[in-house]
């Protein structure tokens, strides 16, 4: 019975870092795709700017435009770099518990793969 608990508890474990991890990673990458929309717009407006001042045209018009496009760049790496971050924060606190390269035995009732320790199937409880 600690084998099948200790089992639920990994599993909780697992859930409970994976399901964090995602939801923050979705909300980096959310940004990331704001920041990058709004480097397209950007560079529209260069592109407009120049080609409407064709005649009489001033990198001094578009300097703050192309500030920000560098700027916003440097925020996509940054935000890059966190979603990096937390994955190897899951392999750090996860460790074993993610790989799936660990010899399985399978259930003879349900089928599902378990861990060759296991007592007890992780996803039905059969006895194994």
């Amino acid at each position: 019975m600690a084998g099948f608990m200790d089992s639920i508890n990994k599993g909780l474990t697992t859930l409970n870092v994976k399901t964090s991890n995602l939801m923050e990673s979705s909300k980096l990458k959310t940004t990331i795709s704001t920041r990058e929309s709004e480097i397209v717009s950007l560079k529209s407006f260069i592109g407009e700017t120049v080609y409407l001042n064709r005649a009489n045209f001033s990198m001094d018009m578009v300097s703050e435009q192309i500030s920000q496009i560098e700027s916003k760049y440097s925020e996509i790496e940054d935000l890059k770099a966190q979603i990096a971050q937390l994955e190897e924060k899951e392999k750090e606190i996860l460790g074993n518990a993610t790989h799936n390269n660990a010899p399985k035995i399978y259930c003879s009732q349900c089928g599902a793969p378990n861990d060759v320790d296991s007592l007890f199937c992780e996803k039905c409880g059969q006895k194994l």
